[in-house]
């Protein structure tokens, strides 16, 4: 089932942004990508998706073994949801908006992202000089 809700997301986010023109394709698709990084990333900090996914040896054009990496990203049927819906709404906002508002909407969405991450990581952590229950 996962690999039906993957394809159409992916479509999805293809679609809606052509829709948008050929360059608000590859910006929605950057944008789903970034997105679908920030939630992992909440779970599990900015460093342990990057190294659960491989990303620091990832190479191009892909090999067989790091197909299986990049499948693991997509395991999570909510986050792909959730980052399917980031990036349509960012769509559909460049197609309503003019684009420079466009832009400060798509940074303010990536830091508000990054802020979550970092709140959701320091929550977590636990601060030095404070008692150990």
């Amino acid at each position: 089932m996962q690999y039906w809700i993957g394809a159409f997301a992916v479509a999805l986010v293809v679609v809606i942004g052509y829709a948008g023109g050929p360059l608000a394709a590859v910006v929605t698709i950057a944008a789903f990508l970034v997105a679908l990084f920030l939630l992992w990333a909440r779970e599990l900090g900015f460093k342990g998706a990057w190294e659960k996914f491989g990303l620091q040896t990832l190479e191009l054009p892909p090999k067989m073994e790091n197909w299986d990496r990049l499948k693991l990203i997509f395991a999570d049927e909510n986050k792909m949801v959730k980052a399917c819906t980031v990036a349509v709404a960012m769509i559909a906002l460049a197609m309503i908006l003019p684009r420079n508002l466009v832009a400060l909407v798509y940074l303010a969405a990536v830091a508000w992202g990054v802020f979550e991450v970092y709140r959701a990581n320091s929550a977590a952590a636990p601060r030095p000089g404070t008692p150990i229950n």
